[in-house]
């Protein structure tokens, strides 16, 4: 029963949930987990604690916990972020294989042909999720942090998810999207979209010139399964200046043929070199 009057009911309750099963440390720990995908760029202890509004010492003792099991990780600047372990357990999986490990090669590939860092991604409620990534060898590195979530309505792999996906589940997620305006040029309404999509299913990838953030280039492909419907994306990301809309029109068969490596790689099929 939900505990009335307790400490957890006084806390922030934007970051934190009461289950109502009497489980107040295993509900703060959830709300630490869920603060800290708001944050991809991380947090530190106090701006943790500060923001939940709990005591540094159960922060602390939460973080380094999750932190032993994988959950979080800590970097050189002290911030805690999600970690790759709990980013696993939202992947698709196939014949035991994580996507992230099957597509693996494919980003690889891609990061090498293009210089540019290579994401994987899905959609996780009405919003894009960043998975894994590699780095670009250029001299100014230009990435997204794993765990980092992103709208679907104005990044190429929120696209060529949801054109690739079958109608009924898109239409579901359509449901819950707002498209919001962060560019004069950015998508709208939800007829201009489907309009995209539609031209996304046509030609096999999507591009984002700066419709979320200008300057913030992408261009990506589906990963699909063995009955051809999207389950990720890949795609590249890199200033306007180095990946330029020309650029990313003469790249695109080479997004496609990583799209269809990571395919093949996750369906468990060979494919031609």
């Amino acid at each position: 029963m939900p505990l009335k009057g307790s400490k957890l009911e006084k806390t922030n309750q934007r970051s934190i949930t009461d289950s109502g099963f009497s489980t107040p440390s295993l509900d703060r720990a959830l709300g630490v987990l869920e603060c800290l995908g708001r944050h991809p760029e991380g947090l530190g202890i106090s701006d943790l604690a500060t923001e939940m509004g709990l005591s540094l010492n159960f922060v602390y003792r939460v973080t380094q916990s999750l932190a032993v099991h994988g959950y979080v990780h800590r970097d050189g600047d002290k911030r805690f972020r999600v970690g790759a372990k709990l980013l696993s357990l939202c992947q698709p999986v196939t014949d035991d294989v994580p996507l992230t490990e099957a597509a693996m090669p494919a980003l690889r590939w891609l990061s090498g042909q293009t210089g540019e860092a290579a994401h994987v991604g899905i959609i996780a409620g009405a919003e894009g999720l960043v998975l894994e990534r590699v780095i670009g060898r250029a001299l100014i590195k230009f990435y997204v942090e794993r765990g980092t979530r992103f709208p679907l309505h104005t990044s190429a792999p929120g696209k060529v998810m949801l054109a690739f996906m079958p109608d009924e589940e898109r239409e579901a997620i359509l449901r819950q999207m707002k498209f919001e305006r962060f560019q004069p040029w950015t998508i709208g309404t939800r007829g201009e979209f489907e309009k995209c999509l539609e031209r996304v299913r046509a030609q096999g990838f999507a591009v984002d010139a700066g419709e979320h953030l200008e300057g913030h280039h992408c261009i990506g492909a589906p990963i699909l399964d063995a009955q051809g419907v999207a389950v990720a994306s890949l795609w590249i990301t890199g200033p306007s200046q180095r990946l330029s809309e020309d650029l990313m029109m003469k790249l695109s068969p080479t997004m496609r043929r990583a799209g269809e490596m990571a395919s093949a790689a996750f369906a468990g099929k060979s494919i031609a070199g």
